[in-house]
């Protein structure tokens, strides 16, 4: 038996490999930062999945409330439920997306009716220009969260400034309330 080779062009070798890649399609999306703009393709549970993983937590007393709280939460996707949990200290409680580019429609208020704005977000005050100056962010990734255990509640936003770092508020029914600062 006898076998000639004939001479290949590169470009027919590259597209020959090429054939054997994993394909591409428009499902797939890169998050690469928590800044949600007007072309983002991102979606709340691309977000979710790019936010999730472990976060430190200080959380300084603010108004008569005392003390800082430290720790680390853990940020969960459920992808059955495509949902963005934040766990810690036993408690697990969803977060829900606010105003997510795709999901402007299905945003759902918070409960109680609280300031989830990026002023209230913000431990200065900081407006969303002054935000946007500083993060290059004019919409970064927020979220609200409340739970009720007995006759207690306590509910909470932040806003992910940052790749690495967000910014919040908690409040509780019995007046207390908290500044969030979390990084990675």
């Amino acid at each position: 038996m006898h076998f000639t080779t004939k001479p290949v062009s590169l470009s027919a070798f590259a597209l020959s490999l090429l054939s054997f890649a994993a394909p591409v399609t428009a499902e797939q999306v890169v998050v690469t930062s928590p800044c949600q703009g007007a072309v983002s393709p991102a979606t709340a549970a691309d977000m979710g999945r790019y936010l999730a993983g472990n976060w430190n937590m200080v959380a300084p007393g603010t108004g008569f409330t005392t003390g800082t709280n430290v720790g680390q939460v853990s940020l969960r996707f459920d992808e059955a439920t495509s949902t963005l949990f934040m766990e810690g200290g036993g408690a697990s409680v969803p977060l829900i997306p606010i105003g997510m580019t795709r999901n402007l429609g299905e945003a759902e208020p918070p409960v109680p009716n609280f300031d989830a704005s990026i002023e209230a977000l913000t431990p200065l005050g900081l407006s969303a220009d002054e935000v946007a100056l500083v993060s290059g962010c004019v919409n970064p990734a927020r979220y609200w969260w409340s739970m009720s255990i007995g006759g207690n509640s306590s509910w909470g936003a932040l806003a992910f400034i940052f790749e690495d770092a967000a910014s919040g508020y908690m409040a509780n029914s019995a007046g207390g309330s908290r500044q969030m600062q979390l990084s990675r």
